[in-house]
């Protein structure tokens, strides 16, 4: 999940500032990590600021970026740290609307939604996407989604292989056609987003993925399809070709992750 919200924040069609990466998963983060980032700076004093009503710091002030210019709020890697984090930012959500001059667009990675926490924070949002994996039996917990889940009308986005139809998929979990969207794995495109690689910004354009996920950020931001993106060419190749953790390209774009 965290690696298409990454996509999607690449993607996201321009509107003044940037759109940051909130991580706010109850289970622990994987940012950190992935992209060698100090978790001391992420969630923990966003949450420290939201009991203090903002004394501490706000959203700008908690954001680290990764290679390409993405904004990111990281979580800290443990439960112990990150459960209690959610369940201070989904008692004070206000503290996710940044400063006045730099309001735009938050996507918040939830992971899963056990958490009471999880589940006020998925509720508080403008808009809620469920992403799954095309099987029949991951599809078959979509469809026996809690009542508030199916009430708070989400998109539903499903990564990966899948048979159906997006139009099948959606009159299956009953929800509305336009609400389901198929979204290619790209092993490559994921592999330079999970930190372990690098592509040439021709593959990049080139990947399922990429393609997809600027499809996808249109539609959630309400941009036709057919107008000019803004985000993907430049922030998404940047990503993939910037200096992640990884081996180098060789002169041809061929090396790296594949």
């Amino acid at each position: 999940m965290s690696t298409l919200a990454l996509a999607l924040a690449a993607a996201w069609p321009a509107d003044g500032a940037r759109p940051v990466v909130v991580e706010a998963d109850a289970a622990g983060g994987d940012l950190a990590v992935r992209f060698g980032l100090s978790d001391m700076a992420g969630l923990l004093t966003l949450a420290a600021g939201a009991r203090q009503d903002g004394a501490e710091a706000g959203l700008d002030g908690c954001t680290q970026e990764v290679p390409g210019g993405l904004r990111v709020v990281v979580a800290p890697t443990g439960m112990d740290q990150a459960a209690p984090c959610v369940a201070e930012i989904a008692a004070h959500p206000a503290v996710l609307r940044g400063e006045s001059d730099s309001e735009g667009t938050v996507l918040l990675d939830l992971g899963h939604l056990g958490a009471a926490a999880s589940r006020e924070l998925a509720q508080a949002a403008d808009q809620l996407v469920l992403v799954t994996r095309g099987s029949k039996d991951a599809l078959a917990h979509v469809a026996a989604r809690p009542e508030w889940l199916a009430a708070a009308e989400p998109e539903l986005v499903v990564v990966g292989e899948c048979r159906y139809a997006e139009a099948d998929v959606a009159k299956a979990l009953e929800m509305e056609a336009g609400q389901s969207h198929l979204v290619p794995w790209d092993a490559r495109a994921g592999a330079a987003l999970g930190g372990a690689g690098r592509l040439s910004e021709r593959r990049w354009r080139r990947s399922p993925l990429a393609r997809a996920a600027a499809r996808l950020a249109r539609h959630l931001a309400g941009v036709e399809t057919g107008s000019r993106g803004g985000g993907l060419a430049e922030e998404l190749a940047q990503v993939a070709t910037g200096a992640l953790h990884g081996p180098a390209l060789d002169p041809a774009g061929e090396g790296g992750a594949r």
